[in-house]
């Protein structure tokens, strides 16, 4: 009766029909080796972080604009009141990008907002170093820390982060740049001398470009990378001079979405996609994933879906991430080729090949 009712099949005729792609492609954003190159450090920690004081409800579970989503950000810090803490909450961070697929992570953190915690800075950097270091030595994940500047300082303020940053570097912890963020208070272009300084120190350099004005005056700072830089959308003269300068741009189609749907009305009207058809490098990235109920996989499914990327072009996306990351580059190229190998393995069927999570 029951062969007459539903027909019989067999192990084998079940496992050989085809993946569908909706389903290829969730699984196909998890497992793709990928870099994670724009996630703030406080903005990461989620509610399940066992704070000493409950204050998970520090954290937003509801959107109410973006005055009380930069007081709660800033809320967190005094709640880290330990080097562990900072040590286990980057350690979370890590492993929940390790899940997600990536094998690269570098982690935004503004020492102008760490600062609130009783935590000297120094010491809170060397404890997210530590966790870089566990990290890595279970798992082979690399990546480290990039430091922003303050827009809300005095610009002349960006050399003592260069100097925090050589002086945790010195220490043994994993600073890779110099960044720039916060509050719109100070011109952008007023940070390009202590940006210059951190480059005469060999970091690397990034900045944070979140205006109009700001996508014009990051061509005349020292740029490795810029971030954000949405108002690049629909400026193919601008857009030109960053290909032609080599900067890449960290995008985050979702965060911003989420704070600024007046401009951005959808992660389909993020220009994520406009850079890359342009010939820009660009990355997905989740800002702040605490904040905006989201993950790096999440992020990567979702740029799918409103971009209509097919298999190859999600592959593309993750390995140009991984050349826009800061590697050492004794064995970038190795790497690189290694994290290409598993993710054209990844194509024809994501369950089927086991991607590693470093080379």
């Amino acid at each position: 009766m029951h062969s007459e009712s539903y027909g019989d099949w067999t192990p084998e005729q079940a496992e050989a029909g085809v993946l569908s792609d909706a389903q290829a492609m969730r699984v196909l954003a998890r497992r793709l080796p990928k870099a994670e190159l724009h996630v703030h450090f406080l903005g990461a920690v989620r509610r399940s972080f066992p704070f000493a004081d409950n204050s998970q409800r520090l954290l937003p579970d509801e959107y109410a604009g973006a005055t009380d989503f930069f007081a709660r950000l800033r809320q967190v810090a005094p709640s880290l009141t330990s080097a562990h803490m900072f040590e286990q909450a980057t350690l979370r961070l890590l492993e929940e990008h390790i899940n997600c697929g990536c094998v690269h992570v570098e982690v935004m953190a503004t020492p102008g907002e760490i600062g609130f915690s009783p935590v000297p800075p120094i010491d809170a950097l060397l404890a997210m170093g530590r966790a870089f270091e566990e990290i890595r030595r279970y798992t082979g994940v690399t990546g480290g820390i990039i430091l922003g500047t303050d827009r809300a300082d005095d610009p002349k303020r960006g050399f003592d982060v260069v100097e925090l940053a050589m002086k945790a570097r010195d220490a043994g912890a994993p600073v890779l740049g110099i960044g720039n963020d916060g509050d719109l208070i100070n011109p952008v272009i007023d940070f390009a001398p202590a940006l210059e300084f951190a480059r005469k120190q060999g970091f690397h350099t990034t900045c944070h470009l979140d205006t109009p004005q700001d996508v014009i005056e990051g061509l005349a700072l020292p740029l490795d990378r810029a971030d954000h830089a949405y108002d690049l959308k629909g400026r193919p003269e601008l857009m030109a001079q960053y290909k032609a300068r080599n900067i890449p741009i960290t995008s985050a189609p979702g965060a911003v979405a989420y704070m600024m749907p007046g401009v951005v009305k959808s992660p389909a009207d993020h220009p994520a996609d406009e850079f890359r058809r342009f010939g820009i490098k660009t990355s997905i990235g989740t800002d702040d994933p605490s904040f905006f109920h989201t993950d790096i996989a999440q992020e990567y499914l979702q740029a799918q879906q409103v971009y209509g990327w097919d298999r190859y072009d999600m592959v593309e996306v993750a390995m140009t991430s991984l050349e826009m990351a800061w590697i050492d580059p004794r064995d970038r190229d190795e790497r690189l080729a290694a994290w290409r190998m598993a993710a054209e393995g990844l194509i024809e069927d994501p369950r089927s090949t086991r991607a590693p999570v470093a080379a």
